[in-house]
């Protein structure tokens, strides 16, 4: 759960039903910019020094497993060069930031991708407010990776709208992304999107 809703109490959270998320080892040439790299840092596990973590957070860098070179940076405005990377992911990242911010940080992302590029995202659908008693939504989740399992749950403000696949997706086209795959489970999918 994010620090920012470390302190809430659970009589304010809403819990989703339990998802599972399965993460497949991807092929990536060079370096993996990944968004929202703190906390369990499930990318950064995957994939070790390959990885440039960025999370605005310090504390969620700093508590993230080693491998990764860790930046703190606000994925809406990235500091690095035009096509920098190849690949670039989002693991239960954009929960966190705000539906009118979405479409900047994809912007950013499509800016430091080279053509032809990849933007990975893996998220949760969230749900307009379900329960107005409470002020957070929060799923627990149990991550399956190709060599073990990791249980850990992300809460968040509940969003103003509903965001799931269709959500995303859409923002992706109006950015100018191409959706290449995606997986749905549950709640949980993952997209893939290319910059043509």
């Amino acid at each position: 759960m994010s620090d920012e809703h470390a302190e809430a109490s659970k009589d304010h959270i809403f819990f989703l039903e339990k998802q599972e998320a399965t993460v497949d080892g991807f092929d990536a040439l060079g370096l993996i910019l990944d968004i929202g790299g703190g906390g369990e840092g499930i990318i950064g596990q995957l994939k070790g020094e390959q990885v440039v973590a960025i999370d605005p957070s310090k504390r969620e860098l700093a508590g993230a497993p080693d491998g990764p070179l860790k930046i703190v940076m606000d994925a809406r405005e990235m500091l690095f060069l035009d096509s920098a990377f190849k690949t670039v992911t989002s693991f239960f990242a954009l929960m966190y930031i705000r539906g009118s911010e979405h479409e900047q940080v994809f912007k950013e992302v499509y800016r430091v991708l080279v053509s032809g590029g990849r933007f990975l995202i893996w998220e949760v659908e969230l749900p307009p407010c379900l329960d107005k008693e409470t002020d957070v939504v929060a799923v627990r989740l149990n991550i399956k990776l190709p060599d073990r399992e990791i249980e850990t749950g992300y809460g968040t403000r509940w969003p103003e709208q509903m965001q799931g696949l269709p959500y995303y997706k859409e923002i992706a086209e109006r950015v100018g992304f191409v959706a290449s795959a995606h997986k749905e489970s549950g709640r949980v999918f993952s997209l893939e999107l290319q910059k043509p």
